[in-house]
């Protein structure tokens, strides 16, 4: 007999056996991972942030990330309550208007919901996209 004990042990059914049992396992960890991870990324984006939103908002949304502001070129981040605008050619990001645009009316300004994580980062898209509108828009 040519050959070793193990080329023979390697062929048998009970190894078989054993070969489909870890991959079933490994299927079933896989299922219940993938399950975890798409059921997560579902309960954030039906969760409600209503009560973080500024009463100047009122956009009737349920989940507000950012307000984008058109008319000032601002960004609003409801879950740290801060404004975002560029200064000197960098973003700064505050609890308040810049200087400039302390007296504007936020009540009565156009506002676009943004649901997009660093919606600043897409300012020129936006900027374009939304000069012209008028009225709370949602945009997920």
């Amino acid at each position: 007999m040519h050959g070793t004990v193990f080329a023979y042990y390697k062929h048998t059914p009970l190894n078989h056996l054993k070969s489909k049992r870890i991959k079933k396992l490994f299927l079933c960890a896989a299922i219940v991972f993938v399950g975890a991870f798409l059921t997560d990324a579902s309960a954030q984006s039906t969760k409600s942030n209503k009560d973080m939103q500024p009463k100047w908002a009122q956009s009737g949304e349920d989940y507000v990330e950012y307000l984008y502001l058109p008319e000032i070129s601002t960004y609003y981040y409801v879950p740290r309550k801060q404004f975002i605008y560029q200064s000197n050619g960098y973003w700064s990001f505050s609890s308040s208007l810049p200087e400039a645009h302390r007296g504007f009316n936020l009540r009565e300004a156009n506002k676009v919901v943004i649901n997009e994580p660093g919606a600043y980062r897409y300012f020129a898209d936006h900027k374009v996209k939304y000069s012209g509108k008028n009225g709370a828009v949602a945009v997920d």
